[in-house]
C-alpha cells in the first residue's frame, strides 16, 4: 500500500474561514494564501476531467477569479472548499459538458 501523499492536504496556521472573511474584506493576501492552500487540488480536478494541462490550468484559473469576484455570494465561511470546487465544475461542464467531453 502507497503511504498517503501528504503534500496535497492543504495547512495553514490561520483557519480557512478567516482567511475568507479576510477576503471578503478585500484582503488580497488572504486570496494569495488562500490560492497556495488550494490551486494544486484545484488544478488536479480540471486535469482530470480535461486532460489537458494547459486547459487545466486555465480553466483553474478563471474559476479562482470568478471565486474571488463573487466571494461574498459564500454564504458559510466553512464551506469555502466546496463553493469553490461548485465553480469549477461549472466551468468545467460549461467548457466540456457533463462527462468531460468536448462539447
Amino acid at each position: 500500500m502507497k503511504p498517503f501523499n501528504t503534500d496535497l492536504v492543504p495547512t495553514s496556521a490561520i483557519p480557512v474561514y478567516d482567511l475568507v472573511e479576510a477576503c471578503k474584506k478585500g484582503d488580497q493576501k488572504a486570496q494569495l494564501q488562500i490560492y497556495k492552500l488550494y490551486y494544486k487540488v484545484m488544478y488536479n480536478i480540471c486535469l482530470y476531467v480535461v486532460s489537458d494541462p494547459a486547459k487545466a490550468e486555465e480553466i483553474m484559473q478563471e474559476s479562482f477569479l470568478i471565486a474571488f469576484e463573487e466571494i461574498q455570494s459564500c454564504q458559510d465561511n466553512r464551506c469555502f472548499v466546496p463553493w469553490l470546487q461548485g465553480i469549477i465544475e461549472k466551468n468545467l461542464f460549461l467548457n466540456y459538458g457533463e462527462f468531460g467531453f468536448m462539447m
